[in-house]
């Protein structure tokens, strides 16, 4: 293991803040030892039974045309190392003392819920639907079994497996939430974040993992602000004015991609109303060559959260930001 100094080089801590989360450098040591010794490899056995079990068939669904399939593009996944798990505990006990105030070298593990992390990534955002119902019908989802103590609320029983938090969204301000009001509570959609993303907590195999469901835009500004301001940066004033600019960019492609999103579906639909009229009609033909865009231009006015948005709108709303 690097030396203290390093470390707190390394990942940008101060001497103030370390001792404001009030654990011992000796205690971390035990923790580094206890995860790359004992569980490291352990929790990457766990991973890859998960993903064999659970991502690998929907990876195979990423080209169906049904609609029925689950939509995802495409799937990521880590396990924590040792030294992101220290950052990770002394970056939590600053934050809420309170709450993590127990954490030792016994029971690390049932305060860190995102020890195995899984990214699922989708074009669309309308495709976390798909994935929201294929983790609840897997998953039992009690609200009895969600975390309020991580340690008397956590399940020793390594074959019960179970949502462990109520899942949650997390939007920027003026982010529309209605795909989301649907399944979630308003208090689970919260907005002000930097970032987007849906998080669901698993508990697996006598262990908590993290799935976040985001698009390929988010999931690209969430790399880069992640490489450069967070978590060692995040009081950076440029580098943040900077990555938020990326981040509403990365915002209004998503809008874009909603827009042909929609916009696809209202040509197949007048396809299949021009179908049926054709046979309706007795011409018993099919409609031929590639589908073009026929739809009237009071058609493609879509309402988009609260405002209407229209191909030119939307791209003047890129070019004002």
């Amino acid at each position: 293991m690097i030396t203290k100094e390093d470390f707190f080089t390394k990942y940008n801590i101060t001497e103030e803040s370390f001792q404001a989360a009030e654990i011992s450098w000796e205690e971390l040591c035990l923790i580094y030892d206890d995860y790359s010794v004992n569980k490291f490899e352990k929790y990457e056995n766990i991973l890859e039974d998960f993903t064999d079990t659970y991502l690998k068939p929907l990876s195979r669904n990423r080209n169906s045309e049904d609609k029925e399939e689950v939509k995802v593009h495409s799937v990521r996944f880590r396990v924590k190392n040792a030294e992101h798990v220290l950052e990770k505990i002394i970056r939590k006990r600053q934050e809420n003392n309170v709450k993590y105030k127990k954490l030792d070298k016994t029971n690390y593990e049932k305060f860190i819920t995102d020890i195995i992390g899984i990214r699922c990534l989708i074009l669309f955002k309308e495709d976390w639907k798909g994935i929201h119902q294929y983790i609840i019908s897997n998953f039992e989802n009690n609200p009895q079994y969600y975390i309020k103590d991580s340690i008397q609320d956590f399940d020793e029983d390594e074959k019960h497996y179970y949502i462990a938090e109520e899942p949650k969204v997390h939007i920027r301000n003026g982010d529309s939430r209605d795909i989301y009001e649907d399944i979630f509570s308003p208090d689970h959609i919260i907005d002000g974040m930097d970032y987007r993303s849906v998080h669901y907590i698993i508990k697996y195999k006598g262990i908590y993992l993290e799935i976040q469901v985001r698009t390929l835009f988010e999931e690209g500004w969430g790399e880069i602000d992640h490489t450069i301001v967070y978590p060692y940066y995040t009081k950076d004033p440029v580098l943040k004015e900077y990555t938020q600019l990326l981040n509403r960019l990365s915002g209004l492609a998503d809008e874009m991609g909603g827009f042909f999103y929609k916009l696809k579906q209202l040509e197949t639909e007048h396809l299949a109303h021009q179908k049926e009229e054709e046979i309706l009609e007795g011409k018993d033909e099919s409609v031929r060559g590639e589908p073009s865009i026929f739809v009237q231009t009071e058609q493609c006015m879509l309402e988009y959260g609260n405002k209407v948005i229209t191909p030119e709108n939307c791209l003047q709303t890129v070019l004002n930001e």
